[in-house]
């Protein structure tokens, strides 16, 4: 019998490397001094998005290495357009970029059938 009732083990250890993925490769690339609203806001994003993934492309091999790097190029990019006040004033700007570009990535750089990411 799994740990979790009908959650089998893998499942269960898929969501735990996966949130440990996030929490210390991704939302890592929120700058130095965030504060505690801004961190909490990124982890849930990222972990929406790519529970979505999992669940509307199949994608339950966990974060490759490219999917860690786009996702903290789209952190890095909000931080960017909501300065110089990203915390305060430009906090709704980095919310709504940093959801725009996680929906982009699960519509249209992870889906089956999609080319990926846009050509440089």
């Amino acid at each position: 019998m799994p740990r979790y009732g009908r959650v089998p083990d893998e499942t269960a250890d898929l969501f735990k490397k996966t949130i440990a993925t996030v929490r210390n490769d991704v939302v890592t690339a929120l700058p130095g001094g965030a504060p505690a609203k801004a961190d909490a806001f990124t982890l849930e994003a990222v972990l929406d998005v790519v529970l979505r993934d999992w669940r509307e492309n199949d994608n339950t091999d966990g974060l490759l290495p490219a999917d860690v790097a786009d996702l903290r190029s789209f952190i890095e990019l909000a931080h960017s357009v909501a300065s110089p006040d990203p915390y305060g004033r430009g906090f709704p700007i980095y919310q709504s970029t940093l959801q725009g570009l996680l929906e982009d990535w699960l519509a249209n750089w992870n889906a089956p059938g999609n080319p990926g990411p846009p050509s440089r």
